[in-house]
């Protein structure tokens, strides 16, 4: 499978103006990554507290988005996210991924949302298949 990035990604791409245009700190040694998302209200799920599928899609994107910085596309097959603690929204949620293993096929990643005062609020494992194209 030929992966090619463009700017439009719904997460991290500058270019898709209805995305959420993260950037992210990539720790290549220690097969990490980073970012700082303040979501707001039009995320809610319920009053108050941010969609838990937006949250799954950035603990998501963290590890994806590492695989290309990496030289290693990959797409998600498989995630497994725990939610801990309501997320709100206009706080700083900071997210860190990393990649766990590396196999000729597959990666291995986990992520985390931290909560401003660094309280864990989700956790997610991943499962990646890895594809062809440049990062």
């Amino acid at each position: 499978m030929d992966l090619a990035w463009e700017d439009d990604c719904f997460v991290c791409g500058t270019g898709n103006p209805e995305g959420l245009q993260l950037r992210f700190t990539v720790d290549e040694a220690g097969r990490a990554i980073e970012t700082v998302w303040v979501p707001r209200e039009v995320h809610y799920g319920y009053t108050g507290v941010v969609h838990g599928g937006l949250v799954a899609t950035v603990l998501d994107e963290a590890v994806g988005k590492l695989s290309v910085c990496l030289g290693m596309p990959a797409v998600t097959a498989e995630l497994t996210v725990r939610f801990l603690r309501p997320v709100p929204p206009n706080r700083p949620l900071r997210v860190r991924g990393r990649i766990t293993e590396v196999r000729p096929r597959v990666l291995q990643g986990a992520a985390e949302a931290f909560l401003e005062d660094g309280t864990l609020a989700a956790r997610a494992e991943a499962r990646l298949v890895r594809g062809k194209g440049a990062p």
